[in-house]
């Protein structure tokens, strides 16, 4: 049994009456008709409550069904609906409104034939699977709390090593008549130590960022090298974890949070299987596919690798090899769904020492345009830029500081003025983003910290970079002095971190919005 209008419109595509091998409109979820020749839809079933009106105002004013389709899953929705490969279900997100919403599917579909036996169309039946993506992600935040309480524990351990050696120190040099030079000493060791235990902090304080934080300009080099201490901690110790990392810089966007659950997943999953004599491969390189820059990144151990007659099910949700109560199968499924939302796949396979995973991801195609010689006279017509600037447009900047300080009074009180602002919490993104927006920001703001040891090299390549004219200090430390001297040279302004915020955003939005 059809829909009388499915049936008109499967006559008028094919020219013949409806065949009963055709999908019915009867039944959950909504049928549509789609024209082969154009990709246009030329039918749309509408039920109440099936989906959002939004979704069928889109499907109307769409030109073909590929443009309802979320960018990220673009390339492979065209492979499975492709002649050569056609697959009669698929599962991927649609937008379910012109704002950009999206919307988990699942697609079932049969391809249409004419009474020559020529593909012409495509009848599917759409459901809704946004449950199962809602049920997957929790189960996905369960699997990496698992992780993260592994891992924390092993940094705890760490911590209260090091706070033990700052108190036996400062117990052992708080009597009077301690000879000075052994004093200095141990307060340089004090700082060390106390240098170490900030940075446990925060690897743990990343361990606990469960959502998905807000993609941004990377390089994908930095970003692995960064892994190397968070995957010790997973696996026993003296593991042994090798990289190889084609090139210094492979610029990609991306959330850094979920690519290191991705990479961490792969550690655990690889700890569990490998023992304790366990040794880790990371080769990662650029290949170029069709004009557009592609990050290959191959993570391989030296453990049993997959059953040859099972490898097609493993990034299956669930799908386990290892048959524990605590080992849910979810790991490659969740590398999976990441890779697959930057629009990249996933690869796995055995070699000869063990099983080895192969993510492909998209780069950035970044061009940096070279930079004008400044004029010696003024030009005859002010640049977009300056007419907004000068007509008391707030600023557009880009921000880095060591900690959070996405709640500190005084970005607050920028943010409550008006300006844009973009918080970045390590300099390798923050100069990838200026390296993309280019002369869109009116320039970069440092806050600086006496303890932060990447600030003064980042200010050293904000003043070599080409396209950042405007740096602007602000030092949290009340000692001025605790500036050096190439820093004070770089920075355009420096501002103190203990000025009131009114005052802060009127000092530092001056010299942004200054006419270049």
């Amino acid at each position: 049994m059809t829909d009388p209008d499915f049936s008109a419109a499967i006559k008028e595509l094919t020219g013949s009456k409806p065949s009963e091998l055709y999908i019915p409109s009867i039944g959950p979820g909504i049928t549509y008709l789609l024209n082969l020749e154009d990709r246009r839809v030329v039918y749309c079933s509408q039920r109440e409550n099936e989906f959002p009106n939004s979704f069928y105002r889109i499907v109307e004013s769409s030109q073909s069904w590929e443009e309802l389709v979320a960018p990220e899953d673009k390339s492979s929705y065209l492979e499975a609906v492709s002649l050569n490969g056609f697959l009669n279900e698929a599962r991927y997100q649609v937008l379910s409104n012109k704002r950009g919403a999206k919307l988990a599917v699942v697609d079932y579909r049969a391809l249409i034939r004419n009474s020559k036996g020529k593909a012409v169309g495509i009848a599917g039946r759409l459901i809704d699977d946004s449950f199962r993506s809602i049920a997957f992600d929790a189960l996905a935040r369960r699997s990496w709390k698992e992780i993260a309480a592994r891992m924390t524990r092993r940094y705890l351990h760490d911590f209260n090593n090091t706070i033990a050696g700052i108190y036996s120190l400062s117990e052992l040099y708080a009597e009077p008549g301690s000879n000075p030079k052994s004093t200095t000493e141990a307060m340089a060791h004090i700082r060390d130590c106390s240098l170490r235990a900030q940075d446990v902090t925060k690897r743990i304080r990343h361990l606990t960022m469960l959502e998905a934080g807000e993609p941004i300009y990377c390089n994908l080099i930095e970003l692995l090298k960064e892994q190397k201490e968070y995957m010790e901690a997973l696996l026993p110790k003296g593991a042994e974890i090798a990289f190889d990392l084609e090139g210094s810089e492979l610029p990609i966007k991306l959330d850094p949070n979920l690519f290191r659950q991705a990479i961490l997943h792969l550690t655990a999953n690889a700890a569990d299987s490998c023992g304790e004599e366990i040794s880790l491969r990371l080769v990662a390189k650029k290949s170029e596919r069709k004009g557009t820059p592609w990050a290959e990144i191959e993570f391989s151990d030296n453990g049993p690798g997959f059953p040859e007659q099972e490898i097609d099910k493993v990034k299956v949700p669930f799908f386990t090899t290892k048959g524990s109560e605590n080992n849910p199968g979810l790991g490659l499924s969740i590398v999976d769904q990441f890779t697959h939302s930057l629009g990249g796949h996933l690869e796995v396979s055995n070699s000869e020492q063990g099983a080895k995973i192969h993510m492909v991801l998209p780069l950035l195609n970044l061009e940096t345009p070279a930079k004008t010689e400044k004029a010696d006279k003024a030009p005859a017509e002010p640049s977009k830029k300056t007419e907004a600037v000068t007509n008391g447009t707030p600023p557009k900047i880009l921000v880095y500081s060591w900690e959070d300080l996405s709640r500190h009074p005084h970005l607050l009180a920028m943010q409550k003025a008006g300006w844009e602002t973009k918080l970045h919490l390590e300099p390798g993104p923050l100069l990838l983003d200026l390296l993309s927006l280019g002369d869109s920001i009116d320039g970069v703001l440092v806050f600086r910290s006496a303890l932060d040891e990447k600030a003064e090299p980042l200010l050293a390549e904000l003043g070599n970079a080409r396209n950042c004219d405007k740096i602007a200090l602000v030092n949290l430390e009340d000692s001025p002095d605790s500036i050096s001297v190439s820093a004070k040279r770089n920075c355009g302004l420096i501002a103190s971190g203990s000025s009131k915020p009114a005052a802060l955003v009127n000092k530092v939005g001056s010299y942004f919005t200054e006419t270049r």
